[in-house]
């Protein structure tokens, strides 16, 4: 198995100081130098037509191939297939924006959506986690555990399951929505809630990895970010390999926004998509370290997507105490994955933008008018979005591709509390007093 992994195929690389380890073998997944690490490949690909070619044509077959591994020789190539572990996931629909929502953003923009809540556990982690337990299932591993806000660790427990794996989530007592909390119940995971925050729970998460060995199910692991980029590569095959000018993401660990970032830079490197696009991080005002630092790095507009910038960013950031929003799964203060959201915001010269808590709300009620129910930590990005599209950032006519992260079905509680007032109570059981309130 180790020759499928050797230096000259697959290997992790930490994105500091370049040292690299064998990806089956590496267990703490952090560098001595305190770095992250990449995944990297030695892509022995067929052309690009090739490629493009062979991925329409699975895509024809998108009912038995996974949405994620139907881009394998891009996402985990020496991988052999009895390793993976799928649930079908990916295939998620790539939707326009309704006419409510285009009204509320403004910016006479093209607007899309990608529905990523439309996965076997409702949320975009299932396109790395299908990934990350199969290189777990792959390396011989019998047990993982990820710290969570709820998305990550439904979706650690259902593959876990299918794997035949154990599986340990820990979770800030009180802060996960019902929902939530019984996915990974029914899928037979250990649940251990923490008095205390997601940052609370992932520093423990972290130090079970470093003292104990413990394999981690968190975007700490690289090997979830492979399965993530899925989400640029549908976008491109989708607009027959042209990028949109903008990626929207909310940004909560950073998983996503790195993901976005890595794929990117890959497919233009293999020439299989032409044009540039840039990516707007988007954090909640209730825990915006990122959007925070970004917001006082003053800086010449044409130089955020230099190394000096990067650096001058990496300086001015510090953790935050998160306060409580509705768009708990980005209630994170301290993303593990920061320094990747830095280097891709500023590879692509993207942006970081705050939504308030009022404006997330809206934007999830908006959406719901047009027949979409999504998360509030999409409501997060269409927000951030709205703002940047009010300070000129994007441009009249700018393709705009938002990612939706989770199904609004794992959040109702926030959702009905938000919308409660539009209830209307009648005083009585009679026909007569209900047409008067419908007005007929």
């Amino acid at each position: 198995m180790k020759k499928l992994f050797n230096k000259t195929q697959t290997w992790l690389e930490c994105i500091l100081c370049g040292r690299k380890k064998d990806l089956l073998e590496e267990r703490k997944f952090r560098c001595v130098c305190g770095g992250l690490y990449d995944v990297k490949h030695n892509l022995e690909c067929p052309l690009p037509y090739v490629l493009k070619k062979d991925f329409y044509e699975r895509l024809e077959l998108h009912q038995s191939i996974s949405g994620v591994w139907r881009y394998k020789e891009l996402i985990m190539p020496y991988l052999p297939k009895r390793f993976v572990v799928s649930l079908s996931e990916g295939n998620v629909p790539i939707i326009e924006a309704g006419r409510n929502l285009e009204e509320w953003v403004g910016g006479d923009l093209e607007l899309w959506l990608i529905l990523e809540g439309m996965t076997p556990t409702g949320s975009f982690k299932d396109f790395g986690m299908t990934v990350l337990i199969s290189v777990a299932k792959a390396a011989g591993i019998e047990a993982v555990s990820c710290a969570s806000t709820g998305d990550t660790s439904a979706s650690a427990a259902a593959y876990a399951a299918a794997a035949g794996m154990k599986c340990v989530v820990i979770l800030p007592r009180g802060k996960v929505t019902p929902a939530q909390l019984a996915q990974p119940l029914v899928h037979g995971a250990t649940v251990i809630t923490l008095p205390g925050s997601f940052d609370d729970c992932m520093k423990v998460q972290r130090e079970l990895t470093e003292k104990y060995g413990v394999y981690p199910a968190n975007s700490l692991n690289p090997a979830r970010i492979e399965g993530h980029q899925a989400t640029v590569f549908q976008v491109a095959q989708f607009f027959n390999w042209d990028f949109p000018d903008w990626f929207v993401v909310p940004v909560g660990n950073g998983s996503n926004c790195s993901s976005i970032g890595k794929a990117r830079r890959l497919l233009l490197d293999l020439k299989m998509a032409e044009n540039n696009c840039r990516i707007l991080g988007c954090q909640s005002l209730a825990a915006n370290p990122l959007a925070e630092s970004w917001g006082r790095a003053t800086w010449k507009p044409q130089e955020r997507n230099s190394k000096e910038f990067l650096e001058y960013w990496k300086m001015l950031y510090a953790p935050v105490a998160v306060r409580e929003t509705t768009a708990t799964a980005a209630r994170i203060g301290d993303p593990v994955s920061r320094d990747k959201v830095m280097r891709e915001i500023v590879a692509s010269n993207g942006r970081m933008k705050t939504a308030t808590e009022r404006d997330l709300n809206e934007a999830v009620s908006v959406c719901g008018k047009d027949g979409f129910f999504v998360c509030p930590q999409t409501g997060i990005a269409l927000a951030g979005l709205r703002e940047a599209v009010k300070e000129k950032t994007i441009n009249p006519g700018s393709r705009v591709v938002v990612v939706s992260t989770a199904t609004g079905l794992k959040f109702t509680d926030s959702a009905a509390k938000n919308l409660a007032k539009n209830i209307i109570d009648a005083k009585n059981c009679k026909t007569d007093t209900v047409a008067r309130i419908m007005k007929i």
